[in-house]
């Protein structure tokens, strides 16, 4: 539940001198953001076939027991909860200035240089409402758990007992600190130095010919939601993952065995053993983005333009999920070590993180071909082809994306095709005034002529447009350290020589069977399916029937989907499923169709 007030005070002044037009200006806003809420208040609990699967099968484990035999045990693999509401009052005032500076050295030349300053400070609680974490070192090094390694301090802002108004403690083994001087009083860094230089270029060598171009810094500022992260950590969440060996977690007492593990002394109410952590990376730079374009601009008639360009961005310090305290790998199939023994601060759940870790580039040719209105026709013809490459596309999941990676202490391996990259996009449309009737070209004095083919407009927008990727399903914790593990590559592709609705992947190209799996992360890599692509065709008629000047009744009928063309929805992704992987069982909206009548007086 939000509660929201923003103030904002701008201004903005515009100067000519001579060749120069000179535009400067600022705002400053305040902003108040007051949310609450939580999730998991009523607990959550997956069953994951461990109870039941035969322990004598150390290598395929996975592919005996049922996930419903261990729903009637009661016997879950994991276990969440949240003891609390989270309540927040975030404050912040932010600062943005810029000068820009419009250069018109020649009749055909124009150069425009600005320069823009942000100061976004991170949002703090009015009331000491958040907690973050604070990170020395990640743990794990590329040999394992690193030695001496330095647990992670839980951090309160302001003064006062660390446990202030809460229902519950954390439990003794947690490093605790209270007060603004350790990570400040928003608990996350405040970046300085969002400066956003721009340079743009306008070139016309003829008056048929023209060439713009620019680059420019543009920063992505915050949101709340991410932030809010961090006042869930008052509302004391926990997870417990089952021991694989020995399950220890009874729908009867889930956290029994933490309650006998742990303690807080001095303290009789409810003890929360290792939680789940939602924080913020303490030292958060702005994310930011370098964009740039270059467009060649041809007058082929006097109504029509084509124009050919190219764009592209970088951005950098891009936020997503990531999670620390991961259990590493066991070593094989002796290793029985519980996820606990392979973690490098087993007095922590996961340590969720919102990190800019994130670097992502696009690139795409841009061709457009547009005619203005003229003699009864005006049309646009765009086709774009483009490439979107990134290791995380959302802080959230986005479309089926990974909310956190396999392996958290590798984001290299998450480098991919972006979540809503589109490889390939055409897109027309037209707007045609058939000419007959009155005011036409042809039977402009034929009133019978008018009443029946006079006054029509024939609309429509034509669009194809490639699929977007699609991860495949994910095998289970295979590996058992707390996150869902991915298939192998075969080799194969997953692409079959004719795809059809009931093969439209090739399952032959993974692999989930590998025992190797349980000991390692899975081959296959992040966005390589792709979804089926969209073609579709919306056409449009209307007709203005005049009763005299003042009066006239409009007729209208609107078909989207016009050719009632099937486009497929995504197939089942689970590789664990051969039968349906691959399969398409559903399609988008088929044709619509709609009238309208409307009078006009």
């Amino acid at each position: 539940m939000n509660r929201n007030h923003t103030f904002q005070f701008l201004d903005n002044i515009s100067v000519i001198r001579g060749k120069h037009t000179i535009r400067f200006g600022g705002e400053v806003r305040r902003d108040r953001y007051n949310q609450i809420g939580n999730q998991f208040p009523r607990g959550s609990f997956i069953f994951q076939s461990k109870a039941t699967f035969n322990p004598a099968t150390a290598g395929t484990r996975a592919a005996t027991g049922h996930s419903f035999a261990d729903l009637l045990l009661g016997e879950s693999r994991r276990s969440e909860r949240a003891l609390g509401i989270a309540n927040t009052m975030f404050r912040s005032t932010f600062t943005y200035m810029y000068f820009e500076d419009s250069w018109k050295i020649a009749p055909r030349l124009t150069l425009n240089l600005g320069l823009r300053y942000e100061n976004s400070p991170p949002w703090h609680d009015k009331y000491r409402g958040i907690m973050n974490v604070q990170l020395f070192d990640p743990g794990v090094g590329p040999n394992g758990l690193l030695e001496g390694t330095r647990p992670p301090v839980f951090v309160r802002g302001g003064t006062g007992d660390f446990h202030e108004g809460l229902g519950y403690h954390f439990h003794d083994a947690i490093p605790k600190a209270v007060g603004d001087d350790i990570l400040g009083r928003s608990l996350v860094s405040r970046d300085n130095n969002d400066f956003a230089p721009r340079i743009g270029m306008a070139y016309s060598p003829s008056d048929k010919w023209s060439l713009r171009g620019g680059i420019g810094v543009f920063y992505t500022q915050d949101t709340g939601n991410p932030r809010f992260d961090m006042g869930r950590n008052l509302g004391g969440r926990g997870r417990f993952e089952s021991n694989e060996e020995r399950p220890n977690s009874s729908l009867t007492d889930p956290w029994a065995f933490e309650r006998s593990s742990f303690q807080c002394t001095g303290w009789s109410g409810v003890c929360l053993g290792p939680p789940y952590v939602l924080g913020n990376i303490a030292g958060r730079r702005t994310p930011y983005i370098f964009q740039y374009m270059m467009n060649l601009q041809r007058q082929l008639t006097d109504t029509v333009a084509l124009e050919v360009g190219y764009m592209g961005n970088s951005g950098h310090k891009l936020e997503r999920l990531r999670a620390y305290n991961e259990a590493i790998l066991r070593t094989g199939p002796g290793d029985s070590r519980s996820i606990a023994q392979r973690q490098p601060w087993p007095m922590y759940g996961r340590i969720q993180q919102v990190d800019g870790s994130v670097n992502s580039n696009y690139n795409a040719l841009n061709i457009k071909l547009q005619q203005r209105f003229s003699k009864g026709l005006t049309y646009l013809v765009g086709y774009t082809w483009s490439k979107a490459i990134d290791n995380g596309s959302a802080i959230r999941t986005n479309g089926g994306d990974r909310l956190f990676p396999p392996n958290s202490y590798d984001l290299q391996a998450e480098r991919g095709l972006s979540q809503f990259h589109t490889g390939r996009r055409f897109v027309s449309s037209f707007l045609w005034e058939i000419p007959f009737g009155k005011g036409r070209r042809w039977l402009s004095d034929s009133r019978a002529a008018d009443a029946i083919i006079g006054g029509w407009q024939l609309g429509s927008i034509l669009t194809f447009s490639d699929g977007t990727p699609v991860n495949v399903g994910s095998i289970g914790d295979r590996a058992n350290v707390g996150v869902e593990n991915w298939p192998d590559a075969t080799g194969i592709s997953p692409v079959p020589a004719n795809q059809t609705a009931q093969q439209f992947w090739n399952i032959a190209a993974f692999d989930t069977t590998n025992p190797d799996l349980g000991y390692r992360n899975g081959s296959v890599g992040r966005n390589i399916l792709f979804s089926p692509g969209f073609r579709n065709w919306d056409f449009s008629l209307m007709k203005n029937f005049y009763v005299n000047e003042r009066m006239r009744f409009e007729f209208r009928y609107e078909s989207f989907n016009f050719s009632n063309h099937p486009n497929w929805n995504g197939p089942a992704s689970n590789a664990r499923n051969a039968p349906t992987f691959g399969v398409v069982n559903s399609a988008r909206t088929m044709r619509q169709n709609q009238f309208a009548l409307k009078f006009l007086f």
